[in-house]
């Protein structure tokens, strides 16, 4: 992670001017990090304290607005599409920084950017090249080589260093990235059994398995695998996710979507 101090500094360069980036690709395997990352840099660029070695202070206005979700000037790019984000998300997205800022900036975060099909980062090729005053936009990525390079090249790139807690929070979502990729793999359930028993721990562990079962199918889907059967994998994730929300231990929710994906 980077030092405060480093934080700093960048909100100052942006908010003083001192940088004509106007979008910026934060990159980091470690999720959690990054998402905190993008969270802090936001709220310390909507901060009123006039001491930039303060921000975010945490205790102005803008700074508790933006930690309780109510800010008018953080946007969010929402995916609408049950396999990922469309073009009518990004239209929206575009659309709505297009209205400007209520306050200091008007900052538009994609915390998985690098999840977008071409055409939705096509679609947004217009909003990096020319925002309106005062936007700033903030792209998540655990790898930014799965960006275009007319994305990147619109972009200045802050990359994350990982503390030990992150490289544990890579190693497990590594491992759990192994058994979710067992569920299409072919393999023998006993493999898959013994995966899971070896990396998935709770409740939270098994979710996160199948959003990654449900990333892999939206990655095959983007490299032309059949659309429709990838579709069925989704719905069929979605399915344990709901049989795990009404109360299903998480042990059969798995082995049932590993018997149904296997069919």
């Amino acid at each position: 992670m980077l030092s405060e101090r480093t934080v700093n500094s960048i909100i100052d360069n942006i908010t003083s001017g001192a940088s004509s980036a106007h979008a910026y690709i934060i990159e980091s395997r470690a999720v959690k990090a990054r998402e905190g990352f993008i969270d802090q840099l936001a709220m310390g660029l909507e901060c009123l304290d006039p001491d930039v070695t303060a921000r975010p202070c945490g205790r102005c206005a803008s700074c508790r607005q933006v930690a309780a979700g109510s800010s008018m000037d953080i946007v969010r790019m929402q995916m609408s599409g049950k396999t990922g984000y469309r073009t009518e998300d990004a239209n929206a997205f575009a659309e709505r920084l297009d209205m400007g800022a209520y306050g200091r900036f008007l900052i538009g975060i994609i915390d998985d950017a690098d999840s977008l099909s071409e055409i939705v980062q096509n679609k947004l090729l217009k909003t990096l090249e020319e925002p309106r005053d005062r936007v700033i936009l903030l792209l998540g990525a655990s790898n930014s080589d799965h960006l275009l390079g007319t994305v990147r090249s619109r972009c200045s790139m802050i990359r994350l260093l990982q503390s030990d807690e992150d490289n544990e929070e890579t190693a497990k979502a590594a491992a759990v990235r192994d058994a979710a990729a067992m569920l299409f793999g072919g393999r023998a359930f006993h493999e898959f059994r013994d995966a899971v028993e070896k990396s998935v721990k709770t409740r939270a562990d098994a979710l996160l398995l199948i959003d990654t079962a449900e990333d892999i199918s939206r990655e095959r889907m983007r490299a032309g695998d059949d659309a429709a059967l990838m579709a069925d994998r989704l719905e069929l994730c979605e399915r344990a996710r709901a049989d795990m929300e009404q109360g299903m231990d998480r042990s059969r929710a798995l082995k049932r979507l590993f018997l149904e994906l296997n069919a």
